[in-house]
C-alpha cells in the first residue's frame, strides 16, 4: 500500500513536471513570437514592409495577430511599392502611367487617389502647356518674323524720312527766298505803279497842253486868215490907188509909186499869211496828233495802272500765301524732324523686339521641347478649355480626401455623429449652381452618375461612422472600400464634365 502510493506520486511529480516543461516550451515559443512581432513592429516604425512574422505558437490568439500583421505588412508593402513605382514614373516624366484604386481603403486609400490625381492634375497642365507652348511657338515664328520686318522697315523709313527733312530743309529755304523775293517784287511793283501814276498825270497835262496849242494855232490860223483878207482888200485897194494914179498925170506919179509899196507889201504880207498859214497847218495837224499820241498815253497809263494795281493785288496774294506757307512748312518741317526723331526711337525699339523676339522664340521652342519629353495622359487635352473650372473642381474633388479622412481621425472615440451631406459640402454647391444655371453637361448620364457617387460619398462616410459606433467591424471595412471606390469614381466623372463643357464651347 505504501509502495503503491509512492508510485502514484511519483506519476504525478512526473506528470507535473512534464507539464511544467510544456508550459516552459509554449511560453518560450509565445514569447519567441511576442518578441519577434516587436522587431517587426519596430522594423514597421522605420518603413519596413518587406518583412514577415514567421515563428508561430500553440497560442491561436497570437498566430491570429501574427497572419493579420503579416497581412498588414503584405498589403502595405503593396501599395508602398505601387505608390514608389507611380512617383518613380512621374518623376520620369511618365505622368500617364496608370495607378490601381482596387481594394483600397483609409489613409493607404487616400495617398494612392491623392497621387493619381496628382497625375491628373499634372497631365492638365502639360496639356494646357503643350496647347500654348505650341501656339505660342507658332506665333513666336510670325511675331519674329514681323518684328524683323518691322526692324527692317523702320531703318528703311528712317532713312526716308533724313532724306524727307533734308528736302524739306531746301523747300524751306527757297519759300523763305520766295517770300522775300516777293516783297521785293511789291516794293518794285509799288515803284512801278507810283511811276505809272507820275506818267499819267504828266500825260494828261501833255493832253491839256497839246489841247491849248491846238487851240491858239486855230486863233493863229484865223488871225492869219483875217490878215490874208486884209492883203487881199489892201492888194485891191493899192490897184485902185494905181489906177487913179494914172488918171491924175504927174500929180498922182508920186502916189502911184506909194500905191505900188503898198501894193508890194500886201502881196510880201500874202505870201507870209500863206507861209505862216502853211505852219499854223502843220503845227495843228502835229497838235491834233500830239492830243491823240497823248490820249493813248493817258489810255495805256490807265490800263497799265489797272494792270499794275492787279499784279499789286496778286503779289500780295502770293506773298501772303507765301507767308502762310512758309509757316506751315515749317510746322511740316518740326513734324517731320519730330517723327524722324520718333522713327529712330521706333527703329531701335524695334531692334530690341526683334532681339527679345528672338529670345523668347528660343525659349517658346525649349518649352515645346520640354512638353516633348514628357508622356501625359493626352485625354487631359480635351478637358482644359476652361482653365477656372478645371483649377475649381481639382479643389472640390481632393476637397473628399480630406472630408473622408477628417472623419475617420474620430473613429477612435466610437461615438455617432453627422457629417455634412451632399448638398453641403463645396462640391455640392457647385452641383446645385450649375443645375440652375441650366448648363449643358448637366442633361446627360455622366452628371447623373456624378450626383449618385457624389452622395454615395457622403452616405458611405456616415455608414462607417455608424458602424463603427455599432462595433459592425465587417459592415465598416466594407464600406470603407466602397468609400474610396465612389471617390475614384467623382475623380473620373469630374473629368468627364471637363470633357463634356468644353465639347458644348
Amino acid at each position: 500500500m505504501f509502495f503503491g502510493n509512492c508510485n502514484e506520486k511519483d506519476n504525478e511529480i512526473a506528470q507535473l513536471k512534464a507539464r511544467i516543461k510544456e508550459l516552459e516550451s509554449k511560453q518560450n515559443e509565445e514569447d519567441v513570437l511576442i518578441q519577434e512581432i516587436n522587431e517587426v513592429l519596430v522594423k514597421v516604425e522605420k518603413g519596413l514592409f518587406d518583412i514577415t512574422i514567421k515563428s508561430n505558437s500553440d497560442n491561436q490568439n497570437l498566430n491570429l495577430i501574427k497572419n493579420n500583421i503579416n497581412n498588414v505588412l503584405h498589403t502595405n508593402a503593396k501599395f508602398a511599392d505601387q505608390t514608389i513605382q507611380t512617383l518613380i514614373e512621374y518623376g520620369n516624366a511618365n505622368f500617364e502611367h496608370e495607378v490601381s484604386t482596387d481594394k483600397l481603403s483609409g489613409k493607404m486609400g487616400s495617398i494612392i487617389l491623392g497621387i493619381r490625381s496628382l497625375g491628373s492634375s499634372i497631365s492638365e497642365l502639360l496639356a494646357l502647356l503643350n496647347m500654348t507652348s505650341e501656339e505660342l511657338n507658332s506665333e513666336m515664328i510670325e511675331l519674329s518674323n514681323a518684328s524683323l520686318s518691322l526692324s527692317n522697315s523702320s531703318n528703311t523709313q528712317a532713312a526716308a524720312l533724313e532724306e524727307t527733312a533734308a528736302a524739306l530743309e531746301e523747300v524751306t529755304s527757297t519759300i523763305i527766298s520766295t517770300a522775300n523775293n516777293t516783297s521785293k517784287m511789291t516794293e518794285l511793283s509799288n515803284d512801278v505803279h507810283t511811276s505809272a501814276i507820275k506818267g499819267q498825270k504828266l500825260a494828261n497835262e501833255t493832253a491839256v497842253a497839246m489841247e491849248g496849242i491846238n487851240n491858239e494855232v486855230s486863233a493863229i490860223d484865223e488871225a492869219i486868215i483875217v490878215i490874208d483878207q486884209i492883203s487881199f482888200q489892201t492888194n485891191i485897194l493899192s490897184l485902185n490907188a494905181a489906177v487913179e494914179a494914172a488918171t491924175a498925170g504927174e500929180a498922182g506919179k508920186g502916189f502911184a509909186v506909194v500905191a505900188q509899196e503898198v501894193r508890194n507889201l500886201a502881196t510880201r504880207s500874202a505870201q507870209a499869211a500863206n507861209e505862216i498859214k502853211n505852219l499854223v497847218h502843220n503845227a495843228k495837224e502835229k497838235a491834233i496828233i500830239g492830243k491823240e499820241i497823248s490820249d493813248n498815253m493817258i489810255n495805256g497809263y490807265e490800263t497799265l495802272n489797272s494792270n499794275i494795281e492787279n499784279q499789286l493785288a496778286l503779289i500780295e496774294d502770293v506773298s501772303s500765301a507765301s507767308k502762310e506757307q512758309q509757316q506751315a512748312i515749317r510746322q511740316i518741317n518740326d513734324s517731320v524732324t519730330e517723327l524722324d526723331k520718333n522713327t529712330q526711337q521706333n527703329a531701335t525699339s524695334a531692334a530690341q523686339i526683334s532681339a527679345q523676339s528672338e529670345n523668347i522664340k528660343v525659349l517658346s521652342t525649349q518649352l515645346v521641347e520640354v512638353v516633348n519629353h514628357t508622356t501625359y495622359a493626352k485625354s487631359a487635352n480635351e478637358q482644359v478649355c476652361d482653365i477656372d473650372m478645371m483649377f475649381t473642381l481639382n479643389k472640390l474633388k481632393l476637397d473628399h480626401i480630406n472630408f473622408k479622412d477628417n472623419n475617420f481621425k474620430k473613429l477612435d472615440s466610437k461615438s455617432t455623429f453627422k457629417v455634412a451631406s451632399q448638398n453641403e459640402c463645396n462640391l455640392g454647391k457647385w452641383i446645385n449652381e450649375q443645375e440652375r444655371e441650366n448648363k449643358n453637361f448637366t442633361k446627360n448620364s455622366n452628371w447623373a452618375h456624378l450626383k449618385d457617387v457624389h452622395a454615395k460619398v457622403h452616405g458611405g462616410v456616415q455608414d462607417v461612422i455608424n458602424n463603427n459606433a455599432s462595433n459592425n467591424i465587417d459592415e465598416l471595412l466594407k464600406g470603407t472600400l466602397d468609400i474610396d471606390q465612389a471617390i475614384s469614381d467623382v475623380f473620373w466623372t469630374i473629368q468627364q464634365v471637363k470633357i463634356d463643357n468644353c465639347k458644348n464651347n
